[in-house]
């Protein structure tokens, strides 16, 4: 679904600053709904719950649909689910490409780490002035920087993801809420 951008006015700060109104949209959030429903859910009157729709609809977040049943069912509109959503999906793309670009650095760090050419270094001294020559490898810091990238890119990658099926998921429900 393309992201939908909201132009906020006077009337559109009018209609939000109610808490009812909010709720209502919370509400339709999770599925659409009667009027009876929605009173019943949020244990407001009929007509209250009808003043705050017409609102709603008129400012273009809610939009009654009628599917050939005598009851009259209120759902989001793009700009209702965008007021909730804010474009999702592009703050999973920006978590999920800094997930991936934190991996492989950690994963290219490790690799440096672990074929860096092994030299001898010079020999510590000791008491006697002897000793035998130490090899030396890649800085432990490259270790430490290659784990540290990879578990922080492998935590937001994974992270993503699952935002990203809980959010699919949530969103593929048949219209009455319920799966199958």
């Amino acid at each position: 679904m393309e992201p939908v951008d909201i132009v906020l006015t006077k009337d559109t700060f009018e209609v939000l600053a109610s808490e009812t109104r909010l709720d209502i949209l919370k509400t339709l959030n999770i599925r659409r709904m009667t009027i009876t429903e929605l009173a019943d859910s949020l244990s407001l009157a009929k007509s209250t719950v009808h003043h705050h729709l017409q609102r709603l609809a008129d400012a273009g977040f809610v939009a009654a649909g009628e599917d050939g049943h005598a009851w009259v069912y209120y759902a989001l509109t793009p700009e209702g689910r965008a007021l909730l959503h804010p474009h999702g999906s592009a703050r999973v793309r920006i978590i999920l490409t800094a997930g991936l670009a934190s991996l492989a650095g950690g994963v290219c760090a490790l690799a440096a780490y672990l074929t860096a050419p092994v030299r001898e270094g010079p020999a510590h001294p000791l008491a006697g002035g002897g000793g035998l020559p130490v090899p030396e490898g890649a800085p432990v810091e490259l270790l430490v920087a290659g784990i540290v990238l990879v578990l922080i890119g492998g935590g937001l990658a994974v992270y993503a993801c699952s935002w990203w099926r809980n959010t699919c998921g949530a969103g593929s429900l048949p219209a009455d809420g319920k799966s199958a």
